[in-house]
């Protein structure tokens, strides 16, 4: 048994408009439908906690998550060119999820990206990377008074939403 091939030609309507244009608008808009949805979040954590952090991410491209975590890492020194750096990537994003291990609550750069989050309007939510750990928060975040929830896509999800 075979198939016979067949080459699509886009067709033009009564009105002038090519077939591909009415796709490629629905198209579009079917994307900036998902977009909408999924929102991007900045991910702040303490450099010794980078590979559970990563772990997670990964772990978040499943569909039950309504966000998007895009590294927005900046690999030079906590100076004013990555403060300058950091605060772009924060403004392109709705929230910064802080990801809570043993040692967070000591980095400067974590405490920075917070009040900077803070300065710009931004949500703010704490995770904990490690369910049988009670890991200190950092002091922005309770200055700030900002929730902090254990790692579980619906619990995220439902508190971004807020």
């Amino acid at each position: 048994m075979g198939g016979s091939g067949t080459t699509y030609t886009p067709s033009t309507s009564k009105s002038g408009k090519s077939s591909d244009n009415v796709f490629q608008r629905a198209e579009d808009k079917a994307q900036k439908t998902i977009t909408d949805y999924q929102r991007n979040v900045f991910i702040s954590f303490d450099m010794e906690d980078q590979g559970m952090v990563r772990f997670l991410a990964n772990q978040a491209k499943d569909d039950r998550f309504p966000f998007v975590f895009r590294d927005y890492s900046i690999k030079e020194p906590f100076e004013s060119k990555w403060k300058q750096g950091v605060r772009e990537r924060i403004s392109q994003t709705s929230a910064v999820i802080v990801a809570i291990g043993k040692d967070t609550h000591k980095s400067e750069a974590v405490d920075w990206e917070i009040r900077e989050a803070h300065r710009q309007g931004k949500q703010v939510i704490g995770v904990r990377l490690h369910k049988d750990g009670n890991h200190t928060v950092p002091s922005a975040m309770r200055e700030h008074g900002d929730k902090v929830i254990y790692w579980n896509a619906k619990q995220i999800a439902d508190k971004l939403d807020k």
